[in-house]
């Protein structure tokens, strides 16, 4: 071990100190006539190269960038939009309502039990996916088991795969970028070399005319690449959430299945089409209201 580990911190950082006091010191002591000297030295040198232009700006650098700019901004348009629509539509409370689930509670911590009448209810109150699937659950109540579950497994698969529609975007956008970047590099490079090999420019200007053309290609990879890396990690992001809130659904639903096995057998929850009011016709997909169950 060296003496410095040996040191404790705070020795460790008072000798750190007045090294960094005595560097300064001795710049301090160095006369201003060498570092002018220094100075003029130099200046001839960097004059040598000529004048220096100011580096491209950032849109400069993006309308060089060629006509695969388009494609790849609107791969970011894109992932803009998709990135605040599946905050908005992942919340939790629109995935699983706090409201479904305090009648839930209600509903299966009272003496009486569960009853899928107001279930039912309660999930048409409060559209979500988790409606849907308990809707599901209910509507085959008083048929085995193996069949509520097959429902429930069915519902489920379908909510699942609306939950990520809308997140293929973002690994689509995350695929393509890059490709999009690279091919315009590609395209890139080689009108650089043709410029290149049909200039008349020798020497210095010759090799600057490349060095530019070159740069200006890669405009294109770096902008596939800012446009991908963002979609990639809000992609993992909304999956790793889609992933928990399936999860609670099932636990959810492993509580309420229990609760449906005593009607087994001995009814079936049936629904009653509502009526329009203009043709006093009935109209299969809404419901208004849920009958007795009957044995």
């Amino acid at each position: 071990m060296s003496g410095l580990e040996k040191l404790s911190p705070v020795r460790r950082f008072v000798r750190l100190a007045c090294l960094v006091v005595a560097l300064g010191a001795l710049r301090a002591s160095i006369p201003a006539d060498a570092v002018a000297q220094d100075a003029d030295t130099n200046e001839p040198a960097a004059q040598s190269g000529g004048p220096r232009t100011a580096p491209p700006s950032l849109w400069d650098l993006t309308v060089q960038g060629g006509i695969f700019m388009i494609p790849i901004a609107g791969c970011s348009v894109v992932i803009i939009a998709f990135i605040v629509e599946r905050f908005i539509g992942l919340r939790r409370r629109k995935i699983v309502p706090p409201a479904l689930l305090q009648e839930l509670d209600r509903q299966t911590s009272q003496t009486a039990g569960l009853d899928p009448r107001v279930a039912y209810h309660a999930c048409q109150q409060h559209p979500s996916p988790m409606a849907n699937v308990l809707r599901a659950a209910l509507l085959k109540t008083g048929r085995p088991h193996s069949e509520v579950e097959k429902a429930v497994e069915d519902a489920g698969a379908r909510e699942v795969a609306a939950l990520f529609t809308n997140v293929r975007p973002l690994n689509v956008c995350a695929s393509i970028g890059p490709l999009l970047g690279l091919i315009g590099t590609v395209q890139g490079m080689i009108m650089a070399f043709i410029v290149t090999s049909t200039t008349t420019a020798t020497g210095a200007a010759k090799a600057q005319e490349l060095a530019q053309g070159i740069y200006t290609a890669l405009v294109t990879t770096f902008a596939g690449l800012c446009v991908a890396i963002p979609a990639v990690l809000f992609a993992h992001f909304f999956e790793g959430k889609i992933d928990r809130l399936v999860r609670e659904m099932e636990e959810i639903m492993l509580e309420i299945l229990p609760h449906l096995e005593r009607f087994e057998g001995k009814g079936r929850l049936k629904r009653v089409p509502r009526k329009t009011n203009a043709a006093a016709e009935s109209v299969p997909e809404t419901i208004d209201s849920v009958e007795p169950l009957s044995s």
